[in-house]
């Protein structure tokens, strides 16, 4: 594996080590508690100040099985956030990309994730500029074009969640196998999912009930694509933007905990379950957007340009799985969860664009 683990936390953040890695003579170091709002898994953060306050800022994450009811759910067993750095799966990432792990070490019951500290970068539930989300779109493109078919993405020894991983990891039965003492979010999920019933169409949710017991069909159905490396979380609460410079403005992607071996529209129809009343055009236009930019990139690359046929099944699964993924979150968002009026009369209006992909992706599915 091109990069290695240190062999503790403390060896990580040795003065000495901690320059190496970095570059910048370090010769202090402080470690100061931080709370994110949006943190849900149950991983420990800290702020790392360097040189009393006049070197690099950084965020180290403590991620654990232990107390992370994520990674218990998705068969996390060598954290996926570490193996993509271990293996140089995120050196590879373009370069519109900032580095989103800085060093990785191992301890007693769990790892230890360096990073940047990007604070002040991210977009965390504001509506996003144009040009932001053509620039998140652009950057996803071509993630997803650099590792299109990549086998090292599929490998067991990364770890990347599987379909059924992403498919299945907020649903009741896995909410109640892993939700006892995980916080706010497991209860969530079986209170969106009951709420799910109400508000959609009795067609929809005959669709999608069935996958949330056996996710098969559409993992099925998916499989036939080719698969790339899926961030699989891609939400405002992970994005940033570092302003401009002669290469541009750079996009901030951080927590890998999710990231899947998956085909694109799988990214896609996350993006739009977790970001929708940010988007600053439609839907559709999202998604024409995505389309072509993947093309582009995918020809750039030598890549044969996706069938245009292919590509539309392949949306219509995603967008299925979308819902099947965060219908109980958009249910909630639509009724009664922390969001202001802005934002709850978009979410009550976006069930029925839900409905009609979940009642478009459903004759896709294989039985």
């Amino acid at each position: 594996m091109p990069h290695t683990l240190d062999r503790s936390l403390e060896a990580l953040l040795d003065p000495k080590r901690l320059s190496e890695h970095t570059g910048a003579l370090i010769t202090h170091i402080e470690r100061v508690p931080l709370s994110a709002e949006f943190a849900h898994s149950g991983s420990g953060l800290e702020f790392i100040r360097t040189n009393h306050g006049s070197g690099p800022s950084f965020v180290l994450k403590r991620v654990a099985a232990e107390w992370d009811w994520l990674m218990r759910a998705t068969r996390d067993f060598r954290c996926r956030s570490v193996t993509l750095w271990q293996y140089a799966l995120l050196d590879r990432l373009p370069a519109v990309f900032a580095p989103p792990v800085e060093a990785c070490a191992v301890e007693e019951d769990g790892w230890a994730i360096l990073m940047r500290d990007y604070t002040d970068s991210f977009v965390t539930n504001r509506r996003f500029t144009l040009a932001e989300h053509r620039l998140f779109l652009e950057a996803m493109a071509e993630m997803h074009a650099v590792y299109w078919g990549d086998p090292l993405v599929r490998d067991p020894a990364v770890g990347l969640c599987t379909l059924e991983d992403v498919y299945s990891m907020f649903t009741p039965r896995i909410a109640r196998r892993y939700g006892a003492g995980a916080g706010e979010i497991p209860g969530r999920i079986l209170e969106g999912r009951q709420l799910v019933r109400d508000v959609m169409p009795g067609e929809a949710v005959r669709v999608v009930e069935p996958l949330l017991e056996d996710p098969g069909p559409l993992c099925r159905a998916l499989s036939k694509f080719t698969h790339t490396l899926v961030h699989g979380d891609f939400r405002h609460s992970n994005l940033g933007i570092l302003p401009g410079s002669d290469a541009g403005a750079r996009v901030v992607l951080l927590d890998w905990q999710l990231a899947a071996a998956a085909p694109p529209m799988v990214e896609l129809g996350r993006y739009i379950g977790a970001n929708s009343p940010l988007l600053p055009v439609d839907k559709e236009e999202t998604l024409a957007y995505y389309l072509e930019q993947l093309a582009r990139h995918l020809e750039a690359r030598g890549h044969q340009r996706p069938d245009e046929n292919a590509m539309t099944r392949e949306l219509r699964l995603g967008m299925l799985g979308g819902f099947v993924q965060d219908g109980w979150a958009i249910a909630l968002k639509a009724g009664h969860w922390h969001v202001g009026d802005d934002a709850r009369e978009h979410w009550k209006a976006d069930l029925e664009w839900w409905a009609e992909q979940v009642l478009r992706g459903v004759s896709l599915l294989e039985h």
